[in-house]
């Protein structure tokens, strides 16, 4: 039976806002790039710091993966990512906050499913969450950048 959670109700949201925003005919493009830098970018991430011992999801369910994330983690980073990447800049100057204002958006998510018992921060990640978000989306970001072969000026 399918189990109701906010990972799979964000999924959904995530998909279904991709679905409206990027055009049928970039959709392929925009989906290879987000589950590599998001989905495949999520579980690397979740998996380092699970093992660390400085992450810990919670109330999964039945969808967990190895203890490690929900199945729908992933599926939403992706979907999320699409969406970031669609509307990612080519200028610089627009570039920088962009990215910035992203992972400050991230950050505060965390903070919201950390404080509702979604996953759990343990020591030193409290601190540096942001710039792992930062790291993430500035990565992501460049190597789009450098896939397209889109000029920054």
């Amino acid at each position: 039976m399918f189990e109701l959670s906010f990972y799979s109700i964000f999924a959904f949201a995530t998909g279904l806002a991709s679905f409206i925003i990027i055009p049928k005919n970039l959709y392929k493009k925009f989906f290879l790039y987000g589950l590599l830098f998001g989905g495949i970018g999520d579980t690397a991430i979740a998996s380092i710091f699970h093992f660390i011992g400085t992450l810990n999801y919670k109330n999964m369910g039945t969808t967990s993966i190895f203890g490690i994330f929900s199945f729908w983690t992933p599926i939403a980073w992706t979907f999320y990512y699409m969406i970031y990447l669609y509307f990612l800049p080519v200028r610089r100057s627009f570039l920088v906050p962009y990215v910035i204002i992203f992972a400050a958006l991230n950050y505060s998510v965390g903070m919201v499913m950390s404080q509702s018992g979604l996953y759990e921060i343990i020591g030193v990640y409290k601190y540096i969450q942001p710039f792992v978000f930062l790291f993430w989306g500035s990565i992501s970001a460049w190597a789009f950048h450098k896939g397209e072969h889109r000029i920054m000026v």
